[in-house]
């Protein structure tokens, strides 16, 4: 079996790229010839992979064409050149599934969230992007529904949406962990780099946006401020411009300047330490990724707040590893005045972790999946794809 991976461009190296790194390796060191597929990639994405090809397919220059639409003719006109070189196309992330219209051929979208179209409510858009969402969504669950069929997602939250979205029932892989790697740092690093000593630190890890909500980190530090004296936000994670510019606002309207610490884009070892730095994590997230980031701070058995709307809430409210909240102020103080107690919650999601989130696991759950699709029909002496 051949497998194309589909991505539309590796501009930062963040959850739903690792995914793809873990998956690519995991098929290589299994002897399954594997390539991806993709407009851009990131030297250092290039440098973690095993032994996976890598086809850029550049962006046409077509004046007054939006940015997405190039990526899609892009995507498109590669897995049009490679159709034949592969037994199966494994799709990641939004545009790339309307790239598979109209080919038929085996595939397995991995949904790490709903295209980000859906997840933006009808008062954020213009009229024009509001008819623009309407066809668009249209094409999209017909491409969906009639060419892919076959999905992944990470939990029953996103099964749940992705069914009331496209009409499908996807199939559920939790993702896995570095165990290993998170569960043991040098927080000294960092505490210095930062500053951090005798601070009670708050960390949010993630790219800087809207829907990550780091707005809600920092409101939760401006009511904080007059009960924990020596409290620290640390957000870490490269940075939506405009976003960051509004945050910055924020925070200077507020005086808050001496309590927020933006630490820009860190590689996994800093991201490490800053786990077994802090003091809890904190995930307004609303619905759109950050899955792994709570995960990764159990590792370092730091206790965990995560919004309502954070996907895997479920999870972690059914193994009570973590508090699942929209009032931060409240459990932050609960953590600051009884440590001990929420250090125990975090031992046990160390534990859980350990014992049900690899990443053997998932992507040995994704090889299944491939295998189940990509049977060949034995008829005498010829194989013949179904």
């Amino acid at each position: 079996m051949r497998v194309l991976i589909v991505h539309p461009k590796f501009y930062i190296y963040g959850g739903a790229e690792l995914v793809i790194i873990k998956l690519a390796n995991y098929l290589a060191r299994k002897g399954i010839e594997n390539a991806i597929l993709t407009t851009s990639i990131l030297p250092e994405i290039e440098k973690d992979l095993l032994d996976t090809k890598i086809i850029i397919r550049k962006e046409p220059d077509i004046p007054f064409v939006s940015p997405g639409f190039k990526v899609i003719l892009a995507i498109w006109r590669g897995i049009y050149d490679n159709l034949n070189n592969f037994d199966l196309i494994n799709i990641h992330n939004y545009p790339a599934e309307l790239s598979f219209f109209p080919f038929r051929k085996k595939a397995v979208w991995l949904c790490n969230e709903p295209p980000g179209f859906v997840l933006r409510s009808k008062s954020e858009l213009s009229l024009f992007l509001k008819l623009a969402k309407g066809v668009i969504s249209k094409f999209d669950k017909f491409v969906v529904r009639h060419f892919i069929k076959n999905v992944i997602v990470a939990d029953e939250f996103n099964a749940r949406r992705f069914e009331g979205l496209y009409g499908l029932r996807p199939e559920i892989i939790n993702y896995g962990i570095d165990y290993n790697f998170f569960s043991q740092a040098d927080p000294e690093k960092v505490k210095k780099e930062y500053c951090l000593n005798n601070n009670f630190v708050i960390l949010q890890v993630g790219i800087l946006t809207p829907l990550k909500n780091q707005i809600e980190s920092i409101k939760t530090v401006e009511k904080l401020k007059y009960k924990i004296s020596n409290v620290k936000l640390i957000l870490a994670g490269l940075a939506d411009k405009e976003y960051k510019l509004k945050l910055e606002k924020y925070i200077q309207e507020k005086k808050l300047e001496e309590y927020v610490i933006f630490t820009g884009q860190l590689n996994g070892e800093k991201i490490r330490d800053l786990y077994h730095a802090c003091d809890v994590l904190l995930h307004p997230i609303k619905t759109q990724g950050g899955w792994l980031s709570p995960f990764e701070a159990l590792c370092a058995k730091k206790p965990i707040i995560v919004s309502s709307e954070m996907s895997a809430s479920d999870i972690i409210k059914k193994e009570k590893i973590g508090v699942v909240t929209d009032d931060y102020e409240k459990i932050v103080m609960e953590i600051y005045k009884n440590k001990n107690e929420y250090l125990k919650m975090g031992e046990r999601g160390r534990e859980f972790v350990k014992n049900n989130l690899s990443w053997e696991s998932f992507c040995q759950k994704n090889l299944n999946l491939f295998q189940k699709i990509f049977k060949p029909l034995i008829i005498g002496n010829e194989n013949i794809l179904r």
